[in-house]
């Protein structure tokens, strides 16, 4: 291969062949790992590619849920532990890939575990890592634990002033804390003394009813998952800070390439493998990209490639019979109501009602930025809170992909903008005719275009916030709307409901797998591909089975009916 091409790692660079993913943890540690790697090598395998190392939450048993970069977790082993583990697959011929988390750190319970986290709650603006995370650092952090509103919890007593020592700050002695059973929160200085009620209130945190997150929510998450709060790596201290550790690592050798988790949910993906690549001196990373159908991965990524969604979806539809979608179309009709044509009202609802609870604080938050936009601008101001969050939220539901790559300071790429304007034009039949005019200023804000007034242009701070959180909405409403929702309504045929696939497309053709393969290998030569990954709905087999139902769709139908008989007494 030619060694200048810009999806290829530098050369001298390791490039994985094969890889073994191992979930980690403390029922399998780095030096349970070593002592299989004879295994690994006798099966062919060029690397191992490892689940995150760095410090999680005690007990965890996935590793996305970190809560300290600085250290390797010490559940799996430690440091000492690890670059053993590195130095004896390097002698048995093994490489190491490493899952790196960008994206979002744990809110753990006790807070204190994460001290970043546990320094913003203390300290507000004034923590030196205020920045970090992607808050709205104005208003107290919402902090929705509580199992009763926060009145009745202060009358029923259950919320405790207390002094402690913090196991991660023991150097600062005893500490004000606020205990509510096994939470546990710091106190703002010079607030101790007053009443219990002014004191919560004096707080840089909010504590709130379980409840209150899906409406009121004011930090980005990982999707809806309330304890996973996002971080903003695109500021350079806090990339450089949170990527140190494994970047020393990666430079002495003991690990040899990156797979890289979620990177829609960052502000800048592009920028961020610019600065992963760069600070690798161009080494082989893989991005867990998820495309949608026949969509591209964005060439000016430095990486290698997909961690291989987009290959595995493929494969399972070549087993594929397309003949059969008429009779288990039919099949499923009779059974659900649902027709080979409902799937896509079916994944408009999922997307609706996903917008409406688990996520509805992310999209009011983004349809709050563009109100006030709005307001800011003369000529803006007359368009409503109401019409503006109706267009956002069609919009959102319209979007075909997990977002545009339309990037602040830069003119949107023509696909990004042929992208937005068809799902324009999609949403606008589900408004009234009035709403056109306050979609096209909608649109134009998500893709980056003066509109307004001549002297509010992009620059505007505000806007480009609007510009990056739509686009990180748009992926999460994705994800949860129709991978999570959708793929567990449709009934057709369940192995291709996988991640990344298009479930009405009932089975490709080799000639159309051929074409894929030929794109890959001329412009991704050294992507992943995959059969089966930790968030595959099914594993292979699984699917492989079910895709044998194609071939047999006249005996399937007649076996699902002689078992509805059969059962119809219980």
């Amino acid at each position: 291969m030619n060694s200048q091409h810009p999806h290829l790692p530098t050369q001298g660079k390791h490039l994985p062949i094969s890889t073994y993913r191992l979930q980690l943890s403390e029922d399998f540690t780095f030096k349970d790992a070593r002592e299989h790697l004879g295994y690994w090598r006798n099966l062919g395998i060029t690397d191992l590619f490892l689940s995150p190392i760095l410090q999680a939450v005690p007990g965890s048993m996935h590793g996305y849920d970190v809560v300290d970069h600085t250290h390797i977790s010490k559940e799996l082993g430690g440091r000492t532990q690890f670059e053993e583990l590195a130095d004896a697959a390097h002698q048995e011929g093994l490489g190491l890939v490493v899952d790196l988390v960008p994206n979002h750190m744990a809110v753990p319970t006790p807070v204190w575990i994460n001290r970043p986290m546990w320094s913003v709650l203390k300290r507000g603006k004034e923590s030196p890592y205020a920045h970090w995370f992607d808050i709205d650092i104005d208003q107290p952090i919402l902090m929705p634990v509580l199992g009763k509103r926060i009145g009745q919890v202060l009358a029923d007593q259950e919320l405790k002033l207390e002094q402690m020592v913090i196991p991660t700050e023991p150097e600062r002695g005893e500490q004000w804390i606020l205990r509510y059973y096994d939470h546990y929160f710091p106190v703002a200085q010079g607030t101790e003394s007053l009443p219990l009620e002014v004191l919560v209130e004096r707080q840089h945190y909010r504590l709130a009813h379980w409840k209150v997150a899906d409406e009121e929510l004011n930090y980005r998450r990982f999707f809806d998952v309330d304890t996973l709060a996002a971080l903003r790596v695109e500021e350079r201290d806090v990339f450089d800070s949170t990527h140190a550790l494994l970047l020393e690592l990666f430079n002495a050798g003991y690990i040899d390439a990156f797979r890289v988790d979620h990177p829609d949910g960052l502000a800048d993906p592009a920028g961020y493998f610019h600065w992963l690549s760069e600070a690798t001196g161009g080494a082989w990373i893989a991005a867990e990209k998820i495309l949608e159908d026949a969509e591209r991965l964005p060439s000016d990524w430095p990486i290698a490639g997909t961690t291989g969604y987009d290959t595995s979806w493929r494969l399972t539809a070549l087993q594929v019979d397309p003949r059969a979608s008429l009779p288990l179309g039919t099949l499923m009709q009779t059974l659900t109501a649902d027709s080979p044509s409902s799937y896509p009202q079916m994944q408009r609802e999922a997307k609706a009602q996903i917008i409406d609870t688990s996520l509805a604080a992310e999209v009011r938050r983004i349809g709050q930025l563009v109100w006030k936009i709005c307001q800011n601008d003369f000529r803006l101001r007359d368009y409503t809170f109401r019409s503006l969050v109706d267009c956002l939220r069609e919009l959102i539901i319209e979007m075909p992909c997990y977002r545009a790559y339309v990037t602040v300071g830069n003119p949107a790429p023509a696909l990004s903008r042929e992208i937005v304007a068809a799902a324009a034009k999609r949403a606008l039949r589900y408004l009234n005719t009035e709403h056109a005019d306050t979609m096209a200023v909608v649109v134009a804000l998500v893709l980056g275009d003066e509109t307004g007034s001549a002297a509010l242009k992009v620059s505007d701070l505000d806007r480009q916030e609007f510009l990056v959180r739509f686009q990180q909405v748009c992926g999460a409403v994705m994800a949860k709307g129709v991978e999570d929702t959708t793929f567990y309504r449709w009934t057709h045929l369940l192995c291709l409901n996988e991640v990344g696939s298009n479930p009405q497309a009932f089975g490709i053709s080799a000639d159309n797998l051929h074409l894929f393969a030929r794109d890959i290998q001329t412009n991704w030569p050294a992507t992943m591909t995959t059969n089966s990954t930790h968030d595959t709905k099914r594993c292979e087999d699984v699917r492989m089975r079910l895709a044998i139902i194609s071939q047999y769709p006249t005996l399937w139908a007649q076996i699902v009916s002689d078992l509805r008989d059969v059962t119809q007494p219980y």
